[in-house]
């Protein structure tokens, strides 16, 4: 599969013409086993191999190289929570992102596509060109968009009929989908909003409760952490929470603000708790830039996530600092309209 090409690795994906014919399920399996098979060995295999001076790079690849991700996989516990892979992060090369795209392939290799788009979207910022890491990364986008727009095509069948309020069709549409594609944030949140229409239509309102939308909230946002839903809030804070989401779509219009669109990004993501992706964005504007207080805001996300050795590479009174970020963060929400006028 590699071959090198006027002294530049690349990566040749030699299945993509299949994979362009296969249906959903077929394209969901085929990134998993590209992930599995293709990718993650290598990528390990770059990090197995640097001198034991970075300890974080070793011992991450070493865990990656010894997985078997045939199996279920915590992802949580190899990468967020895991502090060699934030050390393996922070000892990398400026733009060589092999960590951050091998924790991309770990969330493809377990089937979440959703959420390793999101980071591909940033990555693919900084990722150096001519690198493996980087040529994965290419083929991998080029993956997704195929899916993604195959995926957005059978959802919009479903959308469909249920404009035309035919819910129990739009469920079936959208319960074949999810066999297909289980952990589509998308269409988990339409099949719920679909079974919410038919239960008013057929006089069971009762079913629409808070906690049964807290309990499919949780298996969408499990699945995309960042998706923006417009649902009733249970409170100010949810409301808030909502309000901070729905900003994410005004980022990214203008490429001149790419470096403040990410820590804004980060921001957002760290007022809605998804603390591995807001710390991954803070490192890059700490790295790329000079923006006040990336690098304790980075640190703090680490520290939410049970990483707390880190911080000793820094100096600083983080306990002050820590707390004076929370005291921003709550100020910021109690001084938001949203807030102010849902607490009436």
């Amino acid at each position: 599969m590699l071959f090198s090409q006027n002294g530049a690795p690349v990566i040749k994906d030699v299945s993509l013409e299949d994979y362009k014919k296969a249906d959903l399920k077929g394209k969901f399996e085929m990134n998993k086993s590209f992930a599995i098979k293709e990718a993650l060995p290598v990528l390990s295999s770059y990090q197995t191999i640097v001198d034991e001076k970075f300890a974080g790079v070793k011992n991450f690849g070493t865990l990656v190289a010894n997985t078997n991700f045939n199996n279920n996989q915590d992802i949580n516990k190899l990468t967020a929570n895991n502090s060699d892979y934030w050390r393996a992060t922070m000892e990398m090369e400026q733009s060589n992102e092999l960590i951050p795209v091998t924790k991309i392939f770990i969330l493809i290799s377990q089937g979440e596509f959703d959420y390793a788009l999101k980071y591909l979207e940033i990555v693919q910022f900084f990722s150096k060109r001519e690198t493996y890491a980087d040529n994965f990364l290419i083929h991998l986008k080029e993956r997704l968009i195929l899916f993604n727009n195959q995926l957005a095509s059978e959802i919009q069948k479903g959308i469909v009929e249920h404009d035309k309020g035919e819910f129990e069709k739009a469920i079936e549409i959208y319960t074949e989908i999810l066999k297909n594609y289980p952990n589509s944030a998308w269409a988990n949140f339409e099949l719920f909003y679909s079974q919410s229409e038919l239960n008013n239509k057929l006089g069971n309102k009762h079913l629409n409760s808070f906690e049964n939308w807290e309990k499919i909230k949780g298996n969408i946002f499990s699945h995309n952490p960042l998706y923006n839903v417009n649902m009733s809030a249970k409170d100010a804070r949810e409301a808030y929470q909502h309000y901070r989401r729905s900003l994410i779509d005004t980022l990214f219009r203008n490429k001149d603000n790419k470096i403040e669109d990410i820590y804004k990004y980060a921001d957002i993501a760290m007022d809605m708790e998804v603390y591995d992706f807001a710390a991954q964005l803070f490192w890059y504007t700490s790295s790329y830039s000079k923006i006040d207080k990336s690098i304790y805001k980075y640190l703090y996300c680490l520290e939410k996530l049970g990483v707390t050795d880190l911080k000793k590479n820094f100096k600083g009174n983080f306990e002050k600092e820590f707390k004076a970020i929370d005291r921003e963060k709550e100020k910021e929400m109690l001084k938001s309209d949203v807030y102010k006028s849902y607490s009436k």
